[in-house]
């Protein structure tokens, strides 16, 4: 039982980390403007998040991987909204 609320805690947070970069995304949409997002960033973002998230698959790959769900969700999640900011950030020059 303790598992489970633990495991939904970490549901809760990787979801709530994954997606606070989509108001900025909706902003961005919004404002035809992604001036106010640094380019180092979307640099270290992206680096963080590809290189943990590939540390973190290596790290656990074939040893009951299906427990780190959330934290797989998170990073995927942020590197693709961070993708989606880097775009519109070239795009609305």
């Amino acid at each position: 039982m303790l598992n489970t609320i633990f495991w939904l805690f970490g549901i809760i947070g990787a979801v709530a980390f994954a997606i606070n970069l989509l108001p900025q995304v909706i902003k961005c949409f919004k404002e035809k403007s992604a001036k106010q997002i640094s380019v180092g960033f979307l640099i270290l973002a992206l680096i963080g998040n590809i290189c943990y998230g590939s540390y973190l698959i290596n790290l656990n790959w074939g040893s009951e991987i299906w427990k780190l769900i959330p934290i797989y969700f998170n990073y995927g999640i942020a590197t693709t909204l961070t993708i989606i900011l880097t775009i519109l950030k070239y795009r609305y020059k």
